[in-house]
């Protein structure tokens, strides 16, 4: 991606969108909250405390629950089941180090190579974080204060968060509503205006998995009446058919039908925005003409059945190439080596002040160069513009701050600007969660206001340091370049495209159509990162452009294939001349194959 459309691309990141004041706010607020409570109870590293509720925090009350349940319960286990480990160790640092390692390296490796993703990673800080601590608590206290210290810092903002999400949180069912409104209303611009907004290809790209999740679940703790779990769940299925047909809306219907079924959609909408059933479509509307799938799939969303039943599919623990791709393995190897490193660095020369460090090694790390050095800057970028927002506030409000109450509006401002940028896109989420650590590390230092800017400026190098070491270990060591996962990307659409082509049942070519839909999101987002990549990994100009064009050649291949404009045998002939890239970098493995090859 060239720079200046990238730079509009984070413009457009930061822009509002329906739900993301609700979330900054919320998650503001119950940083704010554990804050007090932390200060009352004395609970120690209050900023990284307040982290887990930045980074884990989402929109959905129910997930936020489990999640916070789920922490607590693993933090006890873990904190029960150091206390032997810490025996073993007390009078041996080099044991110690080991123990450290090998729970890094085995939960940094499941956060790669299974579902689990970065709550395993946190396990594993969690783990080598009470390992750390064995240096600095007294012997004969390690086993009570250290682990009960360790404890209440996963445990309090968990809590809180778990409370107010129960309390004040949106029900998994309204956040699909929201979500199939925001589709209609979409689909409604884009007939209006007549163009393909990048939006629509992100809304595609989501998929409908996260949504029929929670339905599911609203389905199993009876969150709703039955006859709106069903209608919701058939209605995300054909909600997205509708973005389908209209991304593959012709140019030139008649103005009057545009306008017919711009007001049809937006109707609907309104409808559903405000808890009701949609309008039946006309049955005269539609017959014939530029739109008439849309209008039959409009009269479809009326049904009770919201005119379609599609299921949740649990997705597998362990992915296919848990055992067989080394990725996993260095992926998990240069993390906790990293994480190591830093622990010996700022032991090494005693400033334990920077054991941010160590911390950010566990939240830094990506899969490949390009993902790792594009969330390396926007940490960096973060950091700086949390740490300057945070020694204003130690100069200009902190003398003036005489209660919790004050410290806690304090929090709220500082954490509700990073958790702004947090709740955007993956693109510059990790900018906004630096923003609101750089802010806290800086005005939480102590059991109250803080003026010290020496234990700030400590934390805030440490996260450089941190930073560096990532850096230095992914470009360094086994360096993997984005290429090849945006290929395997491009591999795994064509062949889910190439399945849909071969389906006579609408409802599995659909399913077929979805899946390539979120597998080139993800290349694309991918792509994004390439020209973060130093040039000996990044593939030439003439691959990425021609990886830019696959993708979007793909995307329009999959609203033909979904919207039924393009017969299979076309699809076929068509994939089967794409998916090759012999200008691959001769660093990265050529994974792409044609869709001839996937058949057989």
């Amino acid at each position: 991606m060239h720079e200046p459309a990238f730079l509009q691309r984070i413009l457009r990141d930061l822009a509002p969108f329906p739900g993301r004041f609700q979330l900054t706010w919320q998650v503001a607020l119950v940083c704010a909250l554990a804050a007090a409570v932390s200060m009352t109870y004395r609970v120690p590293e209050a900023s990284i405390s307040l982290y887990l509720v930045i980074f884990l925090m989402k929109r959905d009350a129910f997930n936020n629950c489990v999640m916070g349940i789920g922490l607590i319960l693993l933090a006890t286990l873990v904190v029960a089941g150091m206390i032997p480990l810490i025996n073993a160790t007390i009078d041996s640092p080099a044991m110690r180090l080991a123990a450290m390692f090998t729970a890094s390296f085995v939960f940094l490796y499941l956060s790669s190579a299974t579902t689990l993703g970065e709550q395993a990673a946190i396990i594993g800080l969690i783990i080598a974080f009470i390992l750390t601590l064995v240096t600095d608590v007294p012997v004969g206290e390690v086993a009570d204060q250290g682990l009960l210290m360790a404890w209440k810092m996963v445990a309090v903002p968990m809590a809180v968060m778990f409370v107010f999400s129960l309390l004040a949180g949106p029900s998994p069912q309204r956040l699909v509503r929201e979500k199939i409104v925001e589709r209609l209303r979409l689909s409604a611009d884009r007939i209006a205006t007549g163009t393909a907004p990048e939006d629509l290809a992100d809304l595609l790209g989501e998929g409908n998995q996260e949504a029929l999740q929670r339905m599911k679940l609203a389905r199993l703790l009876h969150l709703a009446p039955g006859a709106q779990t069903l209608w919701l769940t058939g209605a995300i299925e054909t909600s997205c058919r509708i973005l389908l047909a209209v991304a593959g809306l012709k140019p030139d219907a008649p103005a009057d039908e545009v306008a017919e079924l711009k007001h049809a959609l937006t109707a609907a909408a309104d409808r559903i925005e405000a808890g009701e059933m949609p309008p039946v479509a006309d049955p005269e509307s539609g017959t014939h003409g530029h739109g008439s799938t849309l209008w039959q799939l409009l009269d479809r969303l009326g049904n009770a059945d919201g005119g379609a039943t599609p299921e949740f599919v649990m997705p597998p623990l362990f992915a296919e190439d848990a055992l067989s791709n080394p990725d996993h393995l260095r992926f998990a190897l240069k993390t906790a080596s990293a994480a190591i490193l830093c622990y010996l660095i700022y032991t090494g020369i005693q400033w334990n002040g920077i054991h941010t460090a160590m911390i950010t090694c566990y939240v830094a790390s990506l899969g490949s160069v390009g993902e790792t050095v594009h969330k390396l800057l926007l940490r960096i970028g973060g950091c700086l513009i949390g740490a300057a927002l945070g020694v204003a506030a130690l100069v200009l409000v902190m003398p003036h701050i005489t209660s919790i109450g004050s410290l806690m509006a304090l929090v709220f401002c500082g954490v509700f600007i990073g958790a702004w940028v947090s709740s955007g896109d993956e693109r510059i989420n990790y900018a906004g969660v630096q923003i609101a650590l750089a802010f806290l590390l800086t005005v939480l230092n102590d059991f109250g206001p803080s003026f010290e800017f020496s234990q700030a400026s400590d934390r805030i190098i440490g996260i450089l340091v941190g930073n560096l070491a990532i850096y230095l270990m992914f470009t360094q060591v086994w360096p993997r370049s984005a290429f090849k996962t945006v290929v395997a990307r491009i591999s795994a659409a064509i062949a889910s495209l190439d399945r849909a082509a071969s389906q006579a049942s609408p409802a599995l070519r659909f399913d077929e159509v979805t899946q390539a839909n979120v597998e080139l999101a993800e290349a694309g987002r991918l792509m994004d990162t390439i020209f973060f990549e130093p040039a000996s990994l990044k593939p030439s100009d003439d691959v990425v452009s021609r990886l830019n064009r696959e993708i979007h050649q793909l995307r329009d291949l999959s609203i033909d294939l979904g919207t039924g404009s393009m017969s299979g045998e076309e699809a076929h002939s068509v994939l089967s001349s794409l998916g090759n890239f012999p200008s691959a970098p001769s660093s990265v493995p050529r994974l792409s194959r044609s869709a001839a090859e996937l058949r057989s």
